[in-house]
């Protein structure tokens, strides 16, 4: 299964990329694709609701099998199915089907099982895979998983437990590592993993059908409530509502709570304030793009997994190349894997250049985006190359210094002292200074913060 599921991380960023959305129109259709069988004919996903299905099954199912080729190799049908648990519900407001009435006692505990079973619904073989054993650290998440870890020896110990970061760091793998460790080390608490989306569906399905009181008892039976991407809360009044109750009730009740998100607590708008205070009450715990050397750990661990043999050079060369997030990573591993094993093709910095680019068309390399950015910059602010290498500390040469050390930065995540030799010898206090006062400038002097997005798309063609 995590082989399948490999898979599906592999085709998410090809969608992205032949369809033209934004990450967040990206995740709501497709980041819970769930392939579970796949033949030389078909492959087989299964989806949570009837509407997601009919979506997928009309809409995306073309593209799906275009990009699907692409990282299998091969062409494939594609076919959706809704999982055992969504046949019980129906899209039509009126009523709810194949849910016995409440007046027997068999219908009853039918009910009391579909509960049940919605409460443990992460197969072992979906969530095999992820471990804290192999969740490699390094600076940029040593912290939130080791607030994981806490949590999973000893639930409530940070309650909640709110974790933050951009898309493809490994938040979600540390939410299945705490299913996995609660799972073999506490077996009688029970747990409800859902990503936000889904809690939404639910709800507004319970809404329209009149079952409210068993979305109540299935969520508040929870000892540990796991919701990733808590962000697509934002801007949904009953679903905010809903939440803060259900929250309420298990923290109240001591019971463990761990959720994720792509950005801190107060940039979630518009959030409700009770929802924030509750958010920020806890642990904060931030994952930060991984660093050179934990790109590289990530690499050759992935490496020796897959019996790939990568010489240190290529190693290094990707680790350079791939700087935005893991899942970036272990799609190219996959496709490394694919051209050594089915094409038989030795790997060279060509091939990996052209897996790179096929994945990621926008993934530049740092030393042509450096130059990109310093003569963006200096054609925007009317100064020179050398200038801004110089030691010429006049405010209008020390501003465009600033600007162009913060873009490298955010766009490259170089490290400070690689930073430092391209300005001018700089130290490393030096550099984050002038990333610190371009920060300040975003929050404090208006229209900044668009005259930089300005810069950006410039920059990025």
């Amino acid at each position: 299964m995590d082989e399948l599921q490999s898979i599906v991380t592999a085709l998410l960023p090809l969608l992205k990329e032949k369809l033209k959305y934004t990450e967040s129109v990206i995740n709501l259709w497709f980041s819970d694709l769930n392939l579970v069988e796949l033949t030389e004919e078909k492959a087989l996903f299964i989806t949570a609701t009837k509407l997601k299905k009919n979506i997928l099954s009309t809409k995306y199912k073309k593209v799906i099998e275009q990009s699907l080729e692409e990282v299998i190799g091969f062409p494939v049908n594609a076919i959706f199915e809704l999982s055992e648990e969504a046949k019980y519900f129906t899209e039509d407001a009126s009523r709810v089907t194949d849910i016995p009435s409440a007046e027997s006692t068999v219908e009853t505990e039918k009910k009391e099982r579909i509960i049940n079973e919605s409460i443990n619904d992460m197969g072992n073989s979906l969530l095999a895979g992820y471990t804290f054993e192999n969740f490699i650290e390094g600076a940029s998440n040593k912290f939130a998983r080791a607030a994981c870890m806490a949590v999973a020896k000893e639930p409530t110990t940070y309650n909640p437990l709110f974790i933050y970061g951009q898309s493809g760091l490994g938040k979600t793998h540390l939410l299945y590592a705490v299913i996995n460790y609660i799972k073999e080390n506490h077996p009688h608490l029970k747990i409800v993993y859902k990503k936000s989306e889904e809690f939404i569906n639910e709800l507004i399905l319970a809404i329209q059908n009149g079952t409210t009181t068993q979305f109540k008892d299935k969520y508040r039976a929870a000892d540990v409530l796991l919701i990733d991407d808590i962000q697509f809360i934002a801007g949904k009044v009953s679903t905010q509502e809903e939440f803060f109750h259900t929250f309420t009730a298990l923290y109240e009740s001591e019971k463990q709570i761990i959720l994720t998100s792509d950005r801190p607590p107060n940039e979630i708008k518009p959030l409700e304030d009770r929802l924030l205070t509750r958010f920020e009450g806890g642990l904060l715990a931030d994952v930060q793009p991984p660093s050179f050397e934990l790109r590289t750990a990530i690499i050759r661990k992935k490496a020796d997994m897959m019996n790939l043999n990568i010489s240190d050079a290529h190693v290094n060369y990707m680790a350079e190349r791939l700087q935005n997030n893991i899942r970036q990573i272990e799609g190219v591993m996959k496709r490394l894997r694919a051209m050594v094993e089915i094409e038989h093709k030795t790997i060279t910095e060509e091939r990996i250049e052209e897996i790179i680019t096929a994945i990621d068309p926008g993934n530049i390399p740092t030393s042509v985006m450096v130059d990109r950015i310093i003569t963006a910059v200096c054609e925007r602010y009317g100064v020179s190359a050398d200038d801004l290498k110089s030691k010429n500390k006049s405010a209008h040469i020390a501003n465009a210094r600033h600007i162009a050390i913060y873009l490298i930065r955010t766009m490259t995540q170089m490290q400070y002292t690689q930073l430092g030799q391209i300005f001018g010898n700089r130290n490393h206090s030096t550099i984050m200074s002038s990333e610190e006062k371009v920060k300040i400038n975003i929050k404090t002097v208006k229209n900044f913060e668009v005259e930089l997005s300005e810069l950006i798309k410039k920059i990025r063609g």
